[in-house]
């Protein structure tokens, strides 16, 4: 129970977690993709949970599903531009076309660079965290979505951060709670 607490450390990804993977419908997307989503979340998790050491495992989906490219990570980090496969379904997504679904190792929801990446890339239109406890979040590009204020929105609170007035969770929290104003849907399982 105390590693439950703490948000900081790698959690091994049990058979429990995976079987707990909520289904969360989101504004704006089809119950098709967000049915998708779910079984794409557990499937990362069992994939981290056999191949990878618990570790971060990426999942780019197009939203008409007929394209999916996986590429392992380290606890830390993922990086698709390692993988030729990743690089070219990326370049190859419309925009708002691209899913990037990926898990944390710890229970943190965002990361900063999570957020950053989905602001900057058009052609992400929507990426999801699966914690390896099993809980899911997940940010969703609107039609009203609007690049410029989403990332006034995130550059205000950064600067916080990166003066050292709010640590990285509050950050994240902060975005989370406000990024309706710039076109994102936020949506979670807890």
């Amino acid at each position: 129970m105390e590693q439950a607490k703490k948000r900081d450390h790698k959690i091994l990804i049990t058979n429990i977690a995976i079987s707990k993977v909520p289904y969360i419908k989101v504004l704006g997307l089809s119950e098709e993709i967000c049915k998708a989503i779910q079984i794409e979340h557990k499937e990362i998790l069992k994939i981290s949970q056999t191949d990878n050491d618990s570790n971060e495992v990426l999942s780019l989906m197009l939203k008409d599903l007929s394209a999916n490219v996986r590429v392992m990570g380290s606890e830390f980090e993922v990086r698709p531009a390692d993988n030729p496969e990743a690089v070219s379904l990326f370049n190859k997504a419309q925009r708002y076309e691209m899913m990037y679904l990926h898990n944390h190792p710890s229970t943190n929801k965002f990361s900063l660079a999570d957020l950053m990446t989905f602001i900057k890339y058009g052609n992400i239109g929507v990426m999801s965290v699966v914690t390896n406890q099993g809980n899911a979040y997940i940010l969703s590009k609107t039609v009203e979505y609007d690049y410029r204020l989403a990332n006034k929105i995130f550059d205000e609170i950064y600067l916080r951060y990166r003066d050292e007035k709010i640590d990285h969770n509050v950050a994240v929290y902060e975005f989370l709670k406000v990024c309706h104003r710039g076109g994102i849907i936020y949506a979670k399982s807890d």
